[in-house]
């Protein structure tokens, strides 16, 4: 028998959504066609400018190691941009170039627990942030947010009841994923109230900063005033907005102390972000943001299209998106569980969901889909819930 695996890498659960896309994969090996509202994965071509400025880099020999913390140019251009886009103070030496916003939030967690601490986690939340806690040997605890006619809020008294004296951060996400949400200067204001009383750091995904629709605004919590920007991370990416998932560049924004720490983390396990992709993201910050209006006016009709179909559906109640390229329907409880209904949908009708028990037990009866696809599917892919889904 070979040495045993660790306890820890056999108690993280897999993506749900990931699993689901396998199945799909294996229905379409036997000649299934699959509407795919499961993976948050945007259709669009990489903005042209971007591309050009990768094939330049090639062609010039740009592939050397980078400084572990990133190109200066391109950390004083997300330095720009923050500060223009958020209203946020940023200054280049804030700024931590990673692989992707999972390689920020990776470096975040390692740089601010340590074993035995508790990180607080508003849920519905996106998965994968619980393991990153775990694996630094921290305990992530849920603050279970629930929903206002359908649609999730921020309960204040929910996340301070969960806080003891070895909490030390709490993590946020707005644009809220998989709540389709973006959360307002009072829940904001009320999150920030909660860790500076109780002196907690607070990270902050802002992945879907520019995917933000109608009146709603995106305001990041680290603009609200010198007491919590000091202690504010916020950790984001170029994957959604820009349209570079596989790409992988992210990054974090920090106090320049503890940047400095992320640097030195980013260094001893992934040594920098790709060079090439470095020199991309400074065409992007600089020159693609018409690019980015573009695609978030088409993310926005497509969420008012998806939900305005699953409204017409009996018994499902879905809010008009506020951000993300998420809706999250809320379905009736005598359907079963979330997962039984995605999982029925899937092989009844070829139609991709996430259940909402993924994100927290109080999501139990939504299912979350990504409107990250064209048009013409997402029509297809209504027209075969409206069949396939029960009547109440």
């Amino acid at each position: 028998m070979p040495p045993k695996i660790s306890r820890f890498a056999q108690s993280v659960p897999g993506s749900t959504v990931v699993a689901m896309r396998r199945q799909a994969d294996a229905l379409e090996a036997e000649g299934v066609e699959i509407v795919d509202f499961g993976i948050g994965e945007p259709d669009f071509t990489v903005p042209e400018v971007v591309a050009e400025a990768a094939i330049q880099a090639v062609r010039d020999g740009r592939s050397d190691y980078t400084d572990p913390a990133g190109l200066p140019a391109l950390r004083a251009a997300i330095a720009e941009f923050e500060a223009r886009q958020h209203g946020t103070e940023t200054l280049p030496d804030q700024v931590t170039v990673t692989n992707g916003s999972y390689g920020a939030l990776t470096a975040i967690m390692r740089g601010i627990l340590e074993p035995g601490d508790e990180a607080v986690v508003v849920v519905p939340g996106w998965g994968p942030c619980r393991q990153m806690i775990r694996l630094c040997g921290a305990i992530p605890v849920e603050a279970a947010m629930s929903a206002v006619v359908s649609r999730f809020v921020i309960d204040a008294d929910a996340i301070a009841a969960v806080i003891t004296e070895r909490t030390k951060a709490i993590f946020i996400n707005s644009p809220w994923n998989p709540t389709g949400r973006v959360l307002t200067v009072e829940e904001l204001s009320a999150i920030a109230d909660i860790a500076v009383r109780n002196d907690l750091w607070v990270v902050a995904d802002e992945v879907y900063s520019e995917l933000v629709f109608g009146e709603s605004r995106h305001v990041s919590i680290a603009s609200l005033g010198p007491e919590v920007a000091e202690r504010t991370i916020i950790a984001s990416s170029l994957s959604k907005s820009f349209a570079l998932t596989g790409w992988r560049l992210g990054y974090c924004i920090a106090p320049p102390e503890l940047a400095a720490v992320f640097t030195k983390i980013n260094h001893t396990t992934t040594r920098c972000a790709a060079s090439i992709v470095q020199y991309a993201a400074v065409a992007a910050f600089e020159n693609a943001l018409p690019d980015v209006a573009a695609m978030r006016e088409e993310y926005a009709a497509r969420g008012r299209a998806v939900a305005r179909g699953l409204n017409q559906i009996q018994g499902v109640r879905c809010p008009i998106p506020e951000g993300t390229f998420y809706a999250l329907a809320q379905i009736p409880a005598e359907w079963g569980s979330s997962a039984t209904v995605a999982e029925m949908l899937l092989n009844k009708a070829g139609v991709i969901v996430t259940p909402g028990s993924y994100y927290g037990p109080t999501c139990e009866h939504f299912l979350r889909l990504s409107f990250a696809t064209s048009m013409p599917v997402i029509e297809e892919g209504l027209a075969r819930l409206r069949e396939a889904l029960p009547p109440v």
